[in-house]
């Protein structure tokens, strides 16, 4: 089967070239315009638009691929890419990757099976060297990576500051009087994590630490799977401890609700005798009793700015470029922290 760079050969052009044909560009002049579509004929060639008018190119689809559509913050990641995506005539085509890493070829499959204009990773669902690999399949879709830090030519970022996150999360129960301060974080890459985030937080929780002179102690940080029941247990483990934590931070909400679960079971009173802050703000941080201090995450800014750029690349034809886009998370104080001390 022919690619693409096949048709860049024939023509005597770059594959920047051929997907700008593809995909209409009117940066392309018109004699180059001609020579590519002859090679692409010669070459039997069928690139993703073959079957469809390059002229209105309305209403095609936008592949995303997710964590864990049960996990709230990505499906509100996804609810504002895909409102996003109809302001621009496009739909949205979903694999949920259910936190498993074997499904990233298959999805990426689908993917080019089903001939997708655009790509969305959403998460830590990929292997860096797969996507590499669709890359070079399929180098005129644009790829876009939504809290994924690829180090891949092509590939564009969304990226929240978590590093910062997780140390205004640390530092927020330290200035509230806490001095045993615990950490739940995702599991390491290979078991469903999301590497970037789970680390990142990890190092902003060990600054915090170290700048307010608290010795740290590898007991306290425990390891979950970003869902609900594994932070019930990392709670009630690190509660079993001789001298258990007077507060914690845990690296996503559900956890954090699994935890706050485990600490009215053991009667322990909050924030009085332990204070939570989870990270990531879904809905239902504002409904348990108490509320749950969390640090928000910009999930709408993510999805349409998402939805923004990969529109862009689309209609212009231009290659896309290697880039992070960096936002910041946001502190909200509610019930599970008391207020701090002056």
């Amino acid at each position: 089967m022919a690619t693409m760079k096949d048709v860049a050969s024939r023509s005597g052009v770059s594959v920047a070239t051929v997907s700008a044909v593809i995909h209409d560009a009117d940066w392309v002049s018109d004699s180059t315009r001609a020579r590519v579509q002859r090679a692409i004929e010669a070459t039997n060639y069928r690139p993703n638009h073959v079957a469809r008018s390059l002229k209105t190119r309305r209403g095609y689809a936008i592949g995303a691929i997710v964590s864990d559509l049960t996990n709230p913050f990505f499906t509100e990641v996804v609810r504002s890419l895909s409102h996003a995506l109809r302001q621009h005539d496009r739909s949205l085509f979903l694999c949920d990757s259910d936190h498993q890493f074997d499904l990233g070829a298959t999805n990426l499959r689908m993917m080019q099976d089903k001939q997708v204009d655009g790509l969305i990773v959403i998460g830590d669902t990929v292997r860096p060297r797969l996507l590499a690999k669709f890359l070079e399949e399929a180098p005129e879709v644009p790829v876009i990576a939504i809290e994924r830090a690829y180090d891949l030519d092509g590939v564009c970022c969304l990226l929240v500051d978590s590093e910062e996150g997780g140390y205004r999360a640390t530092r927020h129960l330290i200035e509230n009087g806490a001095t045993r301060v615990a950490m739940i974080n995702g599991p390491e890459e290979g078991a469903g994590s999301t590497t970037y985030g789970r680390a990142k937080r990890y190092e902003g929780y060990r600054r915090a630490l170290n700048e307010a002179g608290l010795t740290f102690d590898a007991a306290l940080v425990e390891q979950g799977t970003f869902r609900y029941e594994s932070g019930k247990a990392a709670l009630n483990r690190l509660l079993s401890l001789p001298t258990p934590p007077d507060a914690v931070f845990v690296a996503n909400d559900m956890m954090a609700l699994g935890a706050l679960e485990a600490a009215r079971n053991s009667g322990r009173n909050l924030p009085h005798d332990l204070m939570l802050v989870g990270y990531d703000d879904i809905p239902l941080a504002s409904l348990t009793s108490p509320g749950l201090t969390t640090m928000a995450m910009p999930k709408h800014t993510l999805g349409t700015t998402a939805a923004t750029l990969l529109h862009k690349q689309i209609e212009t034809g231009r290659p896309t470029t290697a880039s992070r886009h960096m936002f910041d998370a946001t502190l909200v104080v509610r019930g599970s922290t008391r207020a701090p001390t002056p």
